[in-house]
């Protein structure tokens, strides 16, 4: 999931380009893929993907920074980027003439940074969501699907100290304060949920005019929104005081797949 914040009017404006690229090349191997004998079906598609994923770590830095501190007093630790490279696999089947049922998966390391006192922040994050489209346009190889996901997912952030250390062994711990004292290493997970509305460009190659399945190529184009508050846990113990993660802002993935249609007598 090219690593940048994408607007939402680039968004549209990239989707519109290109559909109008690949409707156009659609027309253009009519002749040789045209089947005016039946209706122009929507296909189902399983494929594997990469691309963009932005993380809204706002209201994590602060943590690390911790600026209302002295600076002899602070945890030593820098602050982490906003964007990584995710991998992931789905599909999605048509029912219902256009409309898609389907899910996704997908993984994404955000970084690490390292500071001069020996200390180590890693984050990383994983999610699943199902996902429900309507094929608004197909042509004899296309799909051109709107859809609405919704999901949860995982974050996990790994903290390490070279000089070791007792860990909080506290009931319950403050999110500082695991910060402040993760001993030799400390994780702890949170756990958000996610919508992401989005656009879906999918075209398939067949081998012949004869057959209904073949390799499929996409994009996607969503946005994506993390509406609840983040619970986080440390050993399978409550973390409190722990703030807001999870995804955000503009999504672009490319994909790559098997896909297929069934034809209607």
């Amino acid at each position: 999931m090219l690593a940048i914040s994408v607007e939402p009017r680039r968004i549209v404006t990239v989707a519109l380009l290109v559909a109008a690229g690949a409707s156009g090349g659609a027309r253009v191997a009519g002749a040789q893929a045209t089947r005016p004998d039946v209706a122009l079906p929507a296909f189902s598609n399983v494929y594997l993907e990469t691309g963009t994923l932005l993380m809204d770590v706002s209201k994590l830095n602060p943590h690390f920074e911790r600026l209302d501190l002295d600076a002899k007093d602070r945890p030593g630790y820098f602050t982490i980027s906003n964007d990584a490279y995710a991998v992931g696999a789905g599909g999605y089947g048509i029912v219902m003439n256009r409309v898609g049922l389907g899910a996704e998966f997908a993984s994404a390391d955000i970084g690490s940074e390292s500071s001069p006192s020996g200390k180590t922040n890693a984050l990383t994050t994983s999610y699943w969501m199902g996902t429900v489209g309507y094929a608004m346009f197909t042509s004899w190889r296309l799909n051109i699907m709107p859809f609405v996901g919704i999901g949860a997912g995982t974050a996990r952030l790994t903290l390490r100290d070279r000089n070791g250390g007792a860990s909080p062994s506290a009931q319950d711990p403050a999110f500082d304060d695991i910060i402040a004292a993760p001993g030799e290493q400390s994780t702890m997970t949170g756990s958000y949920t996610m919508v992401q509305p989005g656009l879906a460009i999918d075209y398939i190659v067949l081998p012949t005019n004869s057959t209904t399945m073949g390799v499929t190529f996409g994009l996607r184009l969503a946005s994506a929104i993390s509406p609840n508050r983040t619970t986080w846990k440390y050993g399978g113990q409550t973390v409190f005081g722990g703030p807001d993660l999870g995804p955000t802002g503009g999504v672009i993935r490319v994909l790559v797949g098997f896909g297929g249609f069934r034809l209607s007598k």
